[in-house]
């Protein structure tokens, strides 16, 4: 299965008209952008030491590259989640989550993101460019 499937997931649960989807919505929609990030950066042959946080670890290199457009994908990485976070844990405050604004973002944010890791990952000089632009 690829990360991508947890979009159809996040699509399908945004359409729903209550609390608990819209939350599931931005839950799933970070997952998919998660897993596809970590699953580049293995065909990448860039690891994951496996006592590090796996979110935090994708999170940062994709911040740490030079290339600016991974580091667009580092910053929708950190901002979704955040968001996922705050849906997962902050059953207290429904603020964000009264209204499906926010998970209608998360599947525009997270498909634009993941287009574009796509884009890299077609391209082989925008790719090369891209892993060579990681820190060590």
């Amino acid at each position: 299965m690829r990360g991508k499937a947890f979009l159809d997931v996040a699509r399908d649960l945004q359409s729903r008209a209550a609390e608990p989807y819209w939350r599931a919505t931005v839950i799933h929609a970070y997952y998919a952008l998660m897993l596809e990030s970590r699953d580049a950066l293995t065909r990448w042959g860039i690891s994951i030491s496996p006592r590090q946080n796996v979110h935090s670890a994708v999170r940062l290199r994709f911040l740490y590259a030079s290339d600016p457009e991974l580091k667009q994908i580092g910053s929708a990485l950190d901002d979704w989640g955040r968001h996922r976070n705050e849906a997962s844990y902050n059953l207290a405050s429904p603020r964000k989550f009264t209204t499906n604004s926010l998970a209608q973002r998360s599947i525009v944010e997270v498909t634009a993101a993941l287009d574009l890791l796509d884009a890299i990952e077609s391209d082989s000089v925008r790719r090369a460019a891209a892993v060579a632009s990681f820190p060590p």
